[in-house]
Parts: structure tokens; C-alpha cells; sequence
């Protein structure tokens, strides 16, 4: 499936967003929801270690787009703007290898 540049462009805005916020919460966010807007806006919630979702939104505009005309007055609903939904997570694996050959096996 091709992908069209807008596309691109918001998913490294996504990627860019979920780095900038992991890096702040290291500990308490285990993931985020971005919800993307027709209008361009990201909404988006944590995801906190134990699965919960944060109940405040918090919304994403590039800055040199000033602030949204559409979404921000509320005409519609923002859940009724909604393009797509992404979701990331922060995972990080550890690997360990015993010192007993018979558990790791011989080489």
C-alpha cells in the first residue's frame, strides 16, 4: 500500500511527539493514543504502566500553524474529527544468559 506525503509527514510527528514523552516520563508512561484529526490536530492520552488510560487529553498542533480554527471551537465534537488512531509503546526487553552450559545449552 503507497502512502501519500501527508501521511509520512504525520507519522514522523507521531514518532517525534511519543520520543519527546517518553523521554519526560520514563517511568510512568507505558505507551500513548494519538487520535488524528481531519483538521490536523493530534489528541492524544498516556498510557500508564498498569494500562490505564490518562482521562486528560492532551492536543498537538504544529506551531506555525497558529491555533485551529476547527477543532478548538468546538462546533463538532473532537471524537467526531477523528482519521485515524495510532498507538505506541515504549517496550524494552532484557536478555540474560545463565552461567550453567546445561542451561544455556553447549557449544
Amino acid at each position: 500500500m503507497l502512502r501519500d506525503k501527508q501521511e509520512l509527514v504525520r507519522d514522523d510527528k507521531i514518532e517525534w511527539l511519543a520520543k519527546s514523552i517518553f523521554r519526560e516520563f520514563p517511568e510512568e508512561v507505558q505507551g500513548l493514543k494519538f487520535h488524528v484529526l481531519d483538521c490536523g490536530c493530534i489528541y492524544y492520552q498516556r498510557v500508564f504502566r498498569d494500562g490505564t488510560l490518562d482521562p486528560r487529553i492532551s492536543v498537538y498542533r504544529d506551531a506555525g500553524r497558529g491555533t485551529c480554527d476547527i477543532c478548538m471551537l468546538k462546533a463538532v465534537h473532537w471524537r467526531q474529527m477523528v482519521r485515524d488512531i495510532v498507538v505506541v509503546y515504549n517496550l524494552k526487553f532484557e536478555v540474560t544468559f545463565s552461567g550453567d552450559p546445561a542451561v544455556r545449552g553447549k557449544p
